[in-house]
């Protein structure tokens, strides 16, 4: 009972505006990913996501993803080369590429993202899922947690979340049951969320959008836009480079046979 009490009071949600009152996070939900990303592959990919939530404002991104983009900016500030940077974050694995704030009172949320070398940005609503309550139990960690469906971007999706932490959130886009989603899967499960431990973040970490202070290297979109061009760099990569305005390099083998690049049918979390 402490504990849900501790984390009801440093969840509860107001109403303000982002650029008014800078938000902190207070909690952090470690979520392990596997995502079937290719339609015509069988393989999982796997990721590990953060959730870090606070009174009015929660961003979701991948750790992985967040620790790349780090390392490349501290070899850029030191002005090495994009070659120098190159070769002093190989090996350092990609994470997903979106980041999602949501904002609590205005039920919206900003999604960021990044395909190539272009930055996309575009918002969504939060109140679009409309779940069904079920009777299903089931224990995530430490947690006693309830079952919910719903059909949602053309998945039906299954969650699980906690009373014990009453907070509306939960991993990617999912949101509005009453307890914090620790566990969600689509009915195919080829794209599982599941925590692996929430953490109270002493002191808190500020939420920051890099949208309020520079815009200028984002592009603006709206969701389907942003769906399209996604598709297109994993299905046709080289247009996708060449409308990027980049050269595509011919890469050959002993025999000087030009490389393929191999085909890929996207799948998507979201239609």
């Amino acid at each position: 009972m402490r504990r849900a009490l501790l984390i009801l009071s440093i969840l509860l949600f107001t109403c303000s505006a982002f650029a008014q009152d800078r938000d902190s996070a207070a909690i952090r939900v470690i979520y392990k990913y596997r995502a079937k990303n290719f339609a015509d592959r069988d393989g999982r990919s796997e990721d590990l996501l953060y959730l870090d939530a606070g009174r009015n404002y929660s961003v979701f991104y991948s750790y992985r993803t967040f620790m790349l983009d780090s390392a490349k900016e501290a070899l850029t500030k030191r002005d090495l080369s994009p070659e120098e940077v190159f070769l002093g974050t190989k090996g350092m694995r990609q994470g997903i590429p979106e980041k999602i704030i949501k904002n609590y009172s205005a039920v919206l949320m900003t999604v960021l993202s990044k395909v190539l070398i272009q930055k996309y940005w575009y918002t969504d609503r939060m109140d679009s899922l409309e779940w069904t309550l079920t009777n299903d139990t089931l224990s995530v960690g430490s947690y006693l947690c309830y079952g919910a469906v719903c059909t949602f971007r053309g998945r039906e999706w299954r969650a699980w979340y906690t009373p014990d932490i009453p907070s509306m959130d939960g991993p990617w886009k999912l949101t509005g049951l009453p307890g914090l989603i620790l566990k969600a899967e689509d009915s195919a499960k080829e794209f599982t969320f599941e925590s692996i431990g929430v953490v109270h973040l002493i002191p808190n970490i500020e939420i920051v959008n890099p949208l309020e202070s520079n815009k200028s290297g984002f592009i603006e979109t709206d969701r389907k836009t942003y769906l399209q061009i996604k598709r297109k760099s994993v299905e046709d990569i080289k247009g996708s480079i060449t409308s990027q305005g980049m050269t595509i390099l011919s890469v050959v083998d002993e025999n000087g046979v030009e490389s393929q690049i191999p085909k890929r049918v996207m799948n998507s979390i979201e239609l």
